[in-house]
């Protein structure tokens, strides 16, 4: 609340108590309270999200994309001010990043978005609700019991559209959003319970602080009565969360990703434009973001090229100001400028441009010392053809996500190909990076078929 006082951080499904004891923190700007840590309250709400599972069964698929894409369209529609600058300080972004990224985010929660979606997953969606006749066996698609929502804090939004994937295939939530995310998902939480009756009783959001040994047992308890946990963060909460899971438990994993962009100037002539956009939304802090950036043609090429990407970022922070960077982020980006400023004297194939307070840098610098530092930082490497660009990504195969092409023509196969095999999953023109479409392949998974089993009647 923007008077100070603690903004409640979960929403638990009618019929649980309410807390004994409540603690206060704050996640981003914003100050908020949660119940204490005690792993018997996870078990009451992993057991209560349990019993609501028949409920959730019995609601047709297809009327599960109209209410919940209905609610999508209004929670997007009510984003006036006061949600944004609610959005914004928890965050840590500004209102007018806030009111960008979470209007990109939420077309892919419309009615129309969701039934894409839905379909282009099951051709006939019916196979959420019933077996499904086939020539030799009929097929049963079901969500394996509650999914436990584990969120990042970096990107508004992100565990909104997790939780409404999950009851899309009709799995209870319990959903953790990250520290960054509080606001918007508890927004969304408050407004399913009053929307709908029949799902009102399958979602429970609560923050607490990941890694605090505090709440170990709460995770404990709740990871060991979760059918299957979605979670989104780094190496380190990714393996904490391997480590504790039990066996049984399905993990669906989405760690950390590099986006980069592959750009021929001579035929996108407004690619600078799309690059500092896609390399400035999010502050770099997104799994599509872009980092790197291979330019088809030469140094000099190069340079010109990165004057104009200078001037774009430049303009960009101005009009969507960045967030205020943590300490390490800081400090990683002035050591870098210092490391880059060194070799450029050094050995004079390195250039360097940088805003007036560290908004954002242009490093043109050759790939073997390439470092994602964030902060709107776009790393330019030239290239001398679509080869070098292969060798380049070698490297980052595990890492690599979303590649954003411009100048290349209208899908080319035979780079896409080579693509696929260095790892990339997303590969898509570069003024569409930021925000991908509701049916994307996140990760290179089928978002709702990496929440579901599957099962025959032969």
């Amino acid at each position: 609340m923007s008077d100070g006082t603690p903004a409640d951080a979960w929403v638990w499904p009618p019929g649980l108590p309410a807390p004994d004891a409540l603690q206060a923190s704050t996640a981003g700007g914003m100050n908020i309270r949660y119940p204490k840590s005690d792993h018997h309250l996870a078990r009451s709400v992993m057991s209560s999200l349990a019993e609501s599972r028949k409920r959730l069964a019995a609601v047709r698929a297809a009327d599960l994309v109209k209410a919940l894409g209905a609610l999508g369209e209004r929670l997007a529609g009510g984003l006036d001010d006061r949600i944004v600058a609610e959005v914004a300080r928890n965050a840590g972004v500004t209102p007018a990043m806030a009111r960008i990224v979470v209007q990109g985010v939420a077309d892919t929660w419309t009615t129309e978005s969701l039934h894409r979606l839905l379909c282009s997953e099951f051709p006939d969606p019916a196979v959420l609700d019933r077996f499904v006749g086939g020539a030799d066996r009929d097929m049963r698609a079901a969500a394996p019991g509650v999914t436990l929502h584990i969120g990042a804090g970096s990107v508004p939004g992100v565990t909104v559209t997790s939780i409404i994937r999950a009851l899309l295939v009709k799995s209870p939530v319990l959903a953790k959003p990250g520290a960054g995310d509080v606001a918007l998902t508890i927004r969304f939480a408050r407004e399913l319970h009053r929307a709908d009756v029949r799902l009102r009783g399958a979602l429970a959001v609560q923050y607490w602080p990941g890694g605090d040994p505090a709440w170990d047992a709460w995770e404990r308890e709740a990871l060991a009565l979760a059918d299957q946990v979605v979670v989104y963060g780094g190496d380190d909460t990714i393996e904490s969360i391997r480590a504790r899971a039990p066996a049984a438990t399905r993990l669906i994993e989405h760690p950390n990703r590099l986006g980069v962009a592959v750009v021929d100037p001579r035929a996108a002539p407004d690619a600078d434009v799309q690059a500092a956009r896609a390399v400035s939304l999010f502050d770099q802090m997104g799994c599509v973001s872009t980092h790197l950036i291979l330019l088809l043609g030469n140094r000099g090429d190069a340079e010109r090229w990165c004057a104009r990407l200078a001037g774009r970022l430049q303009a960009l922070a101005s009009t969507l100001p960045p967030a205020a960077a943590p300490a390490g982020e800081l400090s990683a980006r002035h050591q870098l400028h210092g490391r880059l400023a060194v070799r450029r004297a050094a050995s004079g194939d390195t250039g360097l441009w940088t805003g007036g307070t560290g908004a954002w840098t242009v490093a043109l610098a050759p790939p073997e010392v390439f470092e994602p530092v964030g902060g709107r930082t776009a790393w330019v490497v030239p290239v001398p053809d679509l080869s070098a660009c292969l060798e380049i990504l070698a490297p980052l195969s595990r890492v690599l996500q979303t590649v954003g092409l411009a100048g290349l023509g209208e899908r080319p196969q035979a780079f896409g190909e080579a693509l696929v095999a260095a790892g990339a999953t997303r590969i898509v023109p570069l003024d569409r990076v930021p925000f991908p479409d509701s049916d994307w392949l996140h990760d290179g998974s089928r978002p709702l078929g990496e929440l579901v089993r599957w099962a025959e009647l032969r």
